[in-house]
């Protein structure tokens, strides 16, 4: 898994005690909180206010945060989501190290003012003052304790003893390099080192001996710290690696796993308490995880398209949502969560234009303008075959025959092909010539038309068995983007550039004729009962009663053009995909029951909403003003109908009846108690 969100480098990160959330602290000066079953973060970032956080530390108890920063240390607690501050007062610099005793009771912070202070944890109150001769790096206490370790800029460890604030000990490196990491082994009897040759030293911290060193890093080590059992010790050095070591009993064999992925040095790397995940923070503003067993990613990069998403396709069962990008990538989605099933499916050399899954759930079918069609295993995500290359064009368009593994595609090169997949490449293709470029294919429901809609405005149809044309091809309006078969087979609908229409298959004629669009048609979908059509333009969706031709609602949201929209199989949900690199899933009963003009409630406004010029403020359908929201975050806020979104961003803003103020009863959302406590102390 890789974590984005931090707008500058990443200089710290660690678990809570019990594994479900990170902290990572930033040169962007915030400290976020994640939650790593999702890699969603949990609140707002909390602001340093005073420059680059340098480090961070749970609370044993998990309940607090301690930060150091160019300003000084800070302690957050109420990470529920009412957090407040207390600010540490007392450091003249940077402070570059903080950690908490295992107790809990203590919080050590090293500094730039050549200073390490002890702090008492519930109120902030300044315990000691160490001074050195140099900068101080790097803090930890022993697992009982009575010990603190710092590592001035030197090669010397010095050991303090927590309760008197007096020295008890030095380990001295004697190589001339300079201490910049350190760590307690939970037995408490080793600590390690890390230092600026690239050497990692295990030492005896009773005995003042070194038990072993670690050659590997080919650069400075930033961090260390040992697994739980200590028997593993995991570092981060500025060679943009994160190594885990395997600690032998006798001296000399430890061997170590590099773990590569990170694109620039590595400021920090941590055990899960339960030892089987390591997260890293990198200079490259991304937080990764790890598979401590394999040193693989626990999971595949941030699962989000970057560019626009063109085709959306939802599985037979209803379990999973397929996307193609202009990114190049396909990519399959959990329906009931959004989460990802599968790493990204990569191959394509250019934008994927379409996709779709066979009947029987078992393949993906992708379309793409490197002219080439490839097949997916849904279930492990391995191509099936090599690319399938019969058009001479970019192709637009692919879809599955219902019920066999029939395809057919539609490309630039104004040809249909079809084919079976399971046969492929033994039996070949048919291929149909039309008239102008194709833009969009479909197998009517019972499998024996197809369909294709081109840009000079023409419907064609072939029988299948016989790839004979069943009638002259219709002649619509202007260019035909998408094409749609009704559940009986008799009619089908076709998005053209301002309209959307119903046409009798027989006759030709037009049924309906739908005109409330202002900009270029993207998609056309009836809903498995046939009475509903879903269409999409500009930044909206908009669903048709089939039978009277009259617009049931109007969905927004997406903030950019809405490339594409199809049916869950149980017609219960609308899947629809957009510029913006969102997917957004909609919930159908919702949107067909709630007032047209989502009059009832400011909630049901916001599905209606349109926004300022300056793309801030969400205005009602009497240009009221409903919601300030930020422009970047336009794509992400998520109210009824709207089910789930998915996409790049961490926050999804979200809206709800209980607990909302608004209108001239806006004040009541102020909480009098809701403030920032600020605590000084003077030595």
């Amino acid at each position: 898994m890789m974590l984005t969100g931090h707008d500058d480098e990443v200089c710290s990160v660690g678990y809570s005690p019990d594994g479900h959330l990170l902290a990572s602290g930033s040169k962007d000066g915030t400290v976020r909180i994640w939650n790593t079953r999702t890699g969603e973060e949990t609140m707002a970032p909390l602001l340093s206010g005073n420059g680059a956080v340098n480090s961070i530390a749970f609370a044993p108890d998990g309940k607090s945060i301690v930060s150091g920063t160019r300003g000084g240390v800070h302690i957050w607690t109420g990470l529920d989501g009412q957090p407040t501050v207390l600010y540490l007062s007392g450091h003249t610099g940077g402070v570059l190290s903080v950690a908490f005793s295992p107790d809990g009771c203590l919080v050590a912070s090293g500094s730039e003012d050549r200073t390490t202070r002890l702090w008492r944890a519930d109120t902030g109150s300044n315990v000691a003052v160490l001074n050195r001769f140099r900068q101080i790096n790097a803090v930890a206490f022993s697992p009982d304790c009575h010990t603190v370790a710092c590592g001035p800029a030197g090669d010397e460890i010095y050991l303090i003893d927590s309760r008197t604030g007096t020295d008890v000990g030095v380990l001295n490196l004697c190589s001339g390099s300079m201490i910049v990491s350190i760590d307690f082994s939970a037995g408490g009897k080793l600590l390690a080192s890390g230092a600026t040759d690239g050497t990692i030293t295990i030492w005896d911290y009773r005995t003042r001996n070194t038990v072993t060193a670690l050659r590997g890093h080919v650069g400075l080590v930033r961090s260390v710290q040992f697994s739980p059992d200590g028997e593993s010790l995991v570092s981060a050095a500025d060679d943009k690696s994160v190594r885990l070591w395997t600690l032998s009993q006798s001296t000399g064999h430890d061997t170590s796993t590099v773990l590569s992925g990170h694109s620039d040095r590595v400021y920090s790397a941590k055990f899960s308490p339960d030892g089987l995940y390591i997260v890293s923070a990198s200079k490259d503003s991304t937080i990764r995880i790890w598979d401590a067993a394999t040193g693989e990613q626990a999971i595949q990069p941030l699962p989000a398209h970057e560019g626009t998403v063109c085709s959306t396709a939802v599985s037979p069962d209803g379990s999973c949502i397929v996307s193609g990008s202009r990114d190049y990538s396909v990519r399959v989605w959990d329906m009931r969560n959004g989460e990802p099933k599968l790493p990204p499916l990569l191959g394509h050399t250019a934008s994927v234009h379409s996709v779709v899954i066979s009947s029987d759930g078992r393949l993906i079918a992708s379309a793409s303008s490197d002219r080439t069609i490839r097949l997916w295993n849904t279930e492990t995500g391995e191509a099936i075959s090599e690319p399938i290359q019969i058009h001479n064009g970019a192709i637009n368009a692919v879809t599955f025959a219902p019920d066999t593994m029939l395809l057919a595609s539609g490309s630039q090169d104004k040809t249909v092909c079809m084919w079976d997949a399971a046969t492929w490449p033994d039996k070949g293709y048919k291929r149909f010539t039309c008239t102008d470029e194709v833009n969009t294919v479909a197998f009517s429901r019972d499998g024996r038309l197809l369909a294709a809609g081109d840009s000079g405005g023409r419907i064609h149809f072939w029988q299948v068995a016989t790839g004979q044309p069943v009638r002259k091809p219709i002649k619509a309006n202007s260019s035909v983007g998408s094409v749609s078969f009704s559940p009986v087979g008799t009619r089908i609908a076709s998005a053209e550039s301002r309209t959307v229409c119903i046409w009798d298959i027989a006759t030709g004629r037009m049924i309906w004729c739908f005109e409330r669009h202002t900009t270029w048609m993207a998609s056309v979908a009836f809903s498995p009962n046939e009475r509903l059509l879903c269409t999409c333009s500009n930044e909206a969706l908009y669903l048709w009663d089939t039978s009277t031709g009259a617009l049931i609602t109007t969905l927004h949201g997406h903030g950019a053009a809405v490339q594409s929209a199809v049916f869950a199989p149980d017609g219960q949900s609308v899947v629809s995909c957009a510029d913006n690199g969102t997917i957004r899933v909609w919930n159908i009963e919702q949107a067909c029951s709630q007032p047209s003009d989502g009059s009832e409630h400011v909630i049901l406004r916001l599905t209606f909403t349109k926004f300022t010029q300056n793309r801030s403020w969400a205005l009602g359908r009497a240009n009221e003003l409903l919601l300030w929201i930020p422009e970047e975050y336009r794509a992400f806020l998520q109210v009824p109908p709207c089910l789930m979104i998915i996409g790049s961003r961490r926050i999804v803003v979200t809206a709800e009846v209980d607990g909302l103020y608004h209108g001239e009863d806006w004040t009541k959302c102020w909480r009098h108690n809701a403030h920032i406590a600020t605590f000084s102390h003077s030595m």
